[in-house]
């Protein structure tokens, strides 16, 4: 495999509506021949994303973001431009030409395939194994004392692993699964003697999917409990797998979450699934980790409203509190469903039904509210000294929220519910603020970057007349073919000027202007400091009065650019001490011509 060839590109763009691939994600609402929303790129409360969907392209006009349902998904899903391309191909059903054999990166999709190929199989044979095999009557038994019956495990492909290692590995090889894959997997581990063995014995097998429903992991339950033996055992970390970036359900989520703008973030498998069953599809949960950073970011893109559903406990109270300082700084609203102690969704929706539990979730009051009211509940407002520890606490909290406005009003209100100055916990919270920051440098210098942040290059430079001539190049299908005409007179201005590079290649491929998907294609092959300076010019559609004057103006504009930037080079070179009397005076007379020529444009 390796680089996929322009045709490839924007027959896929032909084949994708940019509108249907953002709705995906976002919530999308008309604008009159566009659509528009808030951006996922930057924290913003007034929608400045808007999508168009003639020109088949998105743009932010708050951050600056935009480009084409490639662009968009790569930016979304953390992907490489080729691997998103291939996504989208495979969802259009269009078969892509890859131009350059590439060995390393051929090597690694082999590999990563035939990872979930192994698991795709593995969730199909212990789906099959709960629902037919005479071995996991305890396990269905379990699943209908919890209220879930086959209908469930079928929708969410719930399984059961046999308790031995040897079905599990005679199934695997029946299937022509090496040993290697298998332990790559995380299905099997080997022995200290060498033998191979299964991971997961006796469990209650869910699957873990990425974004795009593929399964990628597993969590197993055990069905009794059994002493010095945790009651979920998860995948490791694979080179398809890393548990702090992987959200239960989000491949289900995602667009509930775009739809309502709401996410409702539980703390284990089961609840998300009771939540799901009672409607409320937009729930989610981390998996098997606490709760981290790029959790945070990747729900912040889905979702402006969070709601933080754990238990009462003071485990879950503290998952709470992690979740909200990750989530504070994206600038989110975020709630908290205040749940009787010793409840979870699945519990109390057993014993208050599944409409008074969505209630609450949609009742569900601000994050500090919740917080003080539990405080209170326990007891830790009823003295001085514990309402001062406790005030800290939130202090911290409060010190983690990106948005100055926001966090002022939770500072007031806060302040109210205490009974404080207001005055005394805007300096905490201030003093807290400082304190994080320093720990946060002291952190970062103490650690040493796992890889090397790869460099962010700014767009490439565009000389003004060059940029024009990009413009009606790419705006204009008339405009454009004069500007082809006159090529001989443009290749020594465009070998001169910033951005000439990008105009070359543009009369050199020729994507049409009438076509939003050769754009958006042509924009795809190029260089991302060269999209980015492209994306930063007019490239819509727009009439053009008198097409031949437009040209020719910009191409005088070039002509009278490269004139200047030649006259700026001799002065440079006169004034060189190096240059001797003879060749200051060749140029110094050079130099007068070319300004009279200039003169005259």
């Amino acid at each position: 495999m390796g680089r996929i060839d322009e045709d490839s590109i924007r027959r896929v763009l032909e084949a994708t509506n940019i509108v249907d691939v953002v709705g995906s994600y976002l919530s999308l609402k008309r604008a009159g021949s566009r659509w528009k929303a808030c951006c996922p790129f930057h924290n913003e409360k007034t929608p400045s994303f808007i999508v168009d969907q003639t020109r088949q392209n998105f743009k932010c006009f708050g951050c600056g973001e935009g480009g084409s349902a490639i662009t968009f998904v790569m930016k979304m899903e953390n992907l490489g431009f080729a691997d998103t391309v291939r996504r989208l191909a495979e969802k259009a059903g269009i078969t892509i030409a890859e131009e350059v054999y590439d060995a390393a990166e051929e090597k690694r999709r082999k590999a990563r395939t035939a990872l979930l190929v192994a698991h795709k199989k593995a969730a199909e044979f212990f789906h099959r194994l709960l629902l037919r095999s005479p071995k996991a009557a305890e396990a269905r038994a379990y699943l209908n004392s919890r209220g879930y019956g086959a209908d469930m495990a079928k929708r969410w492909q719930v399984g059961w692993a046999p308790d031995s290692s040897r079905e599990f590995l005679a199934w695997a090889r029946t299937e022509g699964l090496p040993d290697q894959v298998l332990i790559d997997s995380g299905l099997a581990n080997r022995g200290e003697r060498g033998d191979l063995y299964a991971r997961f014995r006796d469990r209650l097998m869910f699957p873990i999917n990425n974004v795009y429903g593929e399964c990628v992991a597993f969590s197993g339950r055990i069905l009794r409990p059994q002493e010095n033996v945790g009651k979920y055992v998860n995948s490791p970390e694979t080179s398809i797998f890393k548990k702090g970036d992987v959200v239960f359900a989000l491949d289900r989520a995602r667009g509930p979450m775009g739809k309502t703008g709401k996410a409702l973030l539980c703390e284990g498998q089961i609840d998300v699934i009771a939540c799901h069953e009672a409607g409320l599809s937009f729930a989610v949960a981390p998996l098997g980790t606490a709760f981290t950073p790029e959790h945070a970011r990747i729900l912040s893109r889905y979702a402006s409203r969070i709601v933080l559903c754990f238990d009462a406990d003071k485990a879950g109270i503290a998952a709470a509190d992690r979740a909200f300082r990750e989530l504070a700084p994206f600038g989110k609203d975020i709630f908290l469903v205040n749940l009787p102690a010793g409840d979870d969704p699945d519990s109390f929706m057993k014993r208050e039904g599944k409409e008074a539990f969505s209630e609450m979730v949609e009742k569900a009051r601000s994050f500090f509210e919740v917080r003080i009211e539990r405080a209170r509940e326990r007891g830790l407002l009823n003295d001085a000294g514990s309402s001062a520890a406790f005030a800290r606490e939130l202090t911290s909290l409060l010190a983690c929220m990106s948005d100055p406005v926001a966090r002022d009003l939770a500072t007031a209100d806060i302040a109210a519910r205490m009974r404080m100055t207001v005055e005394n916990l805007r300096g905490a919270v201030r003093t807290a603020g400082r304190r994080q920051e320093k720990e946060k440098t002291q952190s970062a210098a103490r650690s040493a970057p796992a890889e090397e942040v790869p460099q962010v290059l700014p767009p490439v430079k565009m000389n003004r007349a060059v940029a024009v001539l990009c413009e009606l190049s790419l705006q204009n299908a008339r405009a454009q073919s004069l500007i082809v005409d006159r090529i001989e007179e443009l290749l020594e201005p465009m070998r001169m000027l910033q951005g000439g590079e990008i105009l070359k290649k543009i009369l050199a491929r020729l994507p049409s202007p009438d076509s939003p998907a050769a754009i958006q294609a042509f924009l795809a092959s190029l260089s991302q400091p060269e999209r980015d300076a492209l994306h930063l010019l007019n490239l819509d559609p727009v009439p053009i009065p008198d097409v031949d004057r437009s040209v020719q103006e910009a191409c005088s504009g070039i002509a009278k650019a490269a004139l200047e930037r030649h006259i700026a080079s001799l002065k440079a070179e006169i004034a060189d001490p190096s240059t001797d009397a003879a060749r200051k005076l060749e140029l110094s007379k050079l130099s007068v011509d070319l300004k009279r020529l200039l003169g005259t444009m």
